[in-house]
This record gives structure tokens, sequence and C-alpha cells, in this order.
């Protein structure tokens, strides 16, 4: 089976989990193999040449990563990149860093998961075994320095059939917060929260279901010391330094889709897609709430900025949401539905569950770049004016 067919499998279980991403700190194609727009509130259904438009945005190949690319990350302007059994560090400029094969323990087939997390020495990625019928494999993390992708640990959940799913990752100090649930929708789980020290690996705290209630988790992000565990149940809080429960808030909902979490932290607010909503719930006094119904059914993770919140749907719509009050300021359509965006200080990028990648004007919505490129409902990123695409090879072009 190839490993992107087995990744729909698993998808289409039921609800999935992800990587809450703090930030600043399934889907099938459609027939048409060319991505389409509908009109956006500017009423422009192709790119506008006429004087006085927004100038067309054309992509030039800068290298490519044979190995594919599932999830991508951007810290310090450098990719961070999972596979298949696989991990990457790469430059924006030209592709150069380090790679790593992320079998563990006889663990041959392993999915990348939306699990990541970094300080200034270390990054940690998360892994999802591929699982047959009646075998007991448990998620695994692996841990890697930074400047030169020497492993530094794995730690391996239980095998026991109910944690073979890396939901998450984040960071507290120099404690690295790992999360591992199962699949399924329902309150039926056995959630597990690890608190390691990010260097050696070992486990200093543990929060398991007796803490954290019967549950499956969405995701797992920190916040100002504190660790925050989207699941079924709504979302706890735990004490960053000792994994106690510390809160709750059970009317805060965090969706799922396609083993990724569907929530975002941003600057004191988390944002998050459930069902057909977007919302902003507040972490502090400075945090932000608001809720924006009927959007469809949210197929990625709100991604924000100080200004603008961006999702989009499984049905192909994208929203670009002000930051501040919720107020959808425009939105767009692709012919398939919506696998990833990437926003910049001029666009926002869209990657489709097909062959269709997209880029809109950020301030108005107006179409400036349509081509096809086979990314296939994985992640985009965008770095220093390159943009890396995900896929069964990973390819980075110069945005010009």
């Amino acid at each position: 089976m190839k490993r992107r067919g087995a990744l729909a499998l698993i998808a289409g279980m039921g609800g999935t989990s992800g990587c809450l991403r703090l930030v600043g700190a399934g889907s099938t194609s459609r027939e048409s193999p060319t991505p389409e727009r509908s009109p956006t509130a500017t009423g422009t259904p192709a790119i506008d040449t006429s004087s006085g438009a927004e100038s067309e945005v054309t992509l030039t190949e800068a290298w490519t990563d044979e190995s594919g690319v599932d999830n991508i990350w951007t810290v310090e302007g450098t990719f961070y990149y999972n596979d298949y059994n696989y991990a990457a560090e790469a430059s924006h400029g030209d592709g150069d860093g380090w790679s790593a094969d992320t079998t563990y323990e006889g663990f041959e087939e392993n999915f990348g998961a939306d699990a990541f997390a970094s300080d200034s020495r270390y990054v940690v990625f998360g892994y999802t075994p591929e699982v047959e019928d009646g075998e007991q494999i448990g998620a695994h993390f692996h841990a890697y320095r930074r400047y030169d992708g020497e492993e530094a640990w794995v730690v391996g959940a239980p095998s026991d059939g109910t944690h073979k799913l890396a939901a998450g990752a984040t960071v507290v100090d120099d404690t690295a917060v790992l999360a591992v649930s199962d699949y399924g929708d329902g309150n039926t789980g056995e959630p597990l929260v690890y608190g390691v020290d990010i260097g050696t690996g070992e486990i200093r705290w543990d929060a398991d279901q007796s803490v954290l209630s019967a549950s499956l988790i969405r995701g797992i992000a920190s916040y100002d010391g504190d660790v925050y565990v989207a699941t079924t149940a709504g979302v706890k809080l735990l004490a960053g330094d000792t994994g106690t429960l510390i809160g709750s808030r059970d009317d805060w909902y965090v969706g799922s889709y396609r083993l990724n979490s569907l929530g975002r932290i941003h600057g004191g607010t988390l944002f998050a897609g459930w069902q057909g909503d977007v919302s902003a719930y507040p972490l502090e006094a400075t945090g932000v709430s608001w809720s924006n119904a009927g959007v469809g059914r949210v197929s990625t993770a709100p991604v924000v900025d100080n200004s603008l919140v961006v999702a989009g749907t499984r049905e192909g719509d994208v929203y670009a949401v002000d930051r501040g009050s919720g107020e959808i300021r425009w939105e767009a359509s692709v012919t398939n539905g919506v696998g990833a965006i990437e926003t910049t200080g001029s666009h926002v990028w869209v990657g489709d569950t097909d062959i269709g990648l997209t880029a809109y004007e950020r301030e108005t919505g107006a179409l400036v770049h349509r081509s096809t490129k086979p990314v296939n409902g994985d992640d985009i990123a965008v770095s220093d004016d390159v943009l890396l695409l995900g896929g069964d090879t990973a390819t980075a072009h110069a945005i010009d």
C-alpha cells in the first residue's frame, strides 16, 4: 500500500488529532485536474492584469527533496518537515540541512504526524505508526540537535492499542510536552501527556485520563508557562512544570481533520475550527473573543498573524477574517477541498487536496497566482520569499 493511500484510510476512521500550534511564537478530490476559482468579494474570477491591478506572482523552482513532505514548520527562517519515516531540516535558499530516518524499535512504517516542538537547541518530531489489524504499537517522538541533526532521544508511548496517535508537542522552558491519543470520536479514549527533559528525554511527569478525563486529544500548545490540551471534552490546562491540572474550559471546542489539529494559539488567543465555526477564545485579558458560524466544514487550522485569520473548508472555500472582530474581510474558493494555507506580508497561499496552488492579495482577496502543483493536500510554508510545497516530492520555489 502506498503511504499516502494508507494515510487516507486512517484519516477516514473518524475523528483525528494533531498539533495545536503556537504561532508567533480527509477529503476526496473532485474531477477537474485544473483548479478554478469562484468570484471573490472583489468579483474577479481570474487574474486581473489591467492597469492598477495587483501584479501576477510567479514561481521559480529552487530545490527539491525526493523524500517528500507531510507537515512543515518554520523556525527562525529554517524549514523543518516530516514524511513517512523521515525528518529533515532545510535552509530556505538552497535546501542544505540534515535528514534522519525515524523508524523505531522495529516500527518500519510510520506517518509523519502534526506534532512538532522546538527550542534554541533541539527539535522534536512525532510519528504515528501504520497499524495493521490486531497490532499494538504506540506513537513515538524523536528529538534532534538543531545544528547537526544528531538524535538526542526517542520516547515511545505504550504499545497497548490506545496510544498510537502522536497528537501534538510543545515546549515549556526546558520541558518538551508530548501528547498521545487514539483515533475515533467521543469521550471514550485514554489521553496521555508526557513532560520530558528536552535535552535527555527523561520523563518528568505524565498526565493521563485520571487528570484529563476520558477523551481524545485534538491538539496541544503552550502559553505563558501553561499547557493547553484540546480534547473532545473541552480544553484542559496543565502546569508546564508539573503536569498538574489547573483549569478546564469545557465550552471551548477544537476540531481536527486528516490527522491535523484545527486549533492555533496566537497572541493570547486560541483560534479554533469546529464543525462549521471558526472561533476565538481569549487566554488572557488582551485576547479576543468571537465566533464566526456557518463557514462550512473547516479543514485547516486557522493561520493567524497580527491582523488576519485565514481558514479553509472541505468544500474549497477560503475565508480571510479580521483578527480582532471576526468579521469576514473577503472570501474565495478553489475547485477541491482546502488542504493547507500560508500567509505572508502580502499574500495568502492556498494548496488544495489535489494539484491546485492559488495565491491571493491578502488585503483584498484579488487572485494573483494559480498553477498546478502536486501538493495533494500536504502542507505548504513560506520563509524569506521561498515557498516550500509538500507532496511525494518536496519542492521549494522562489516567489517572484
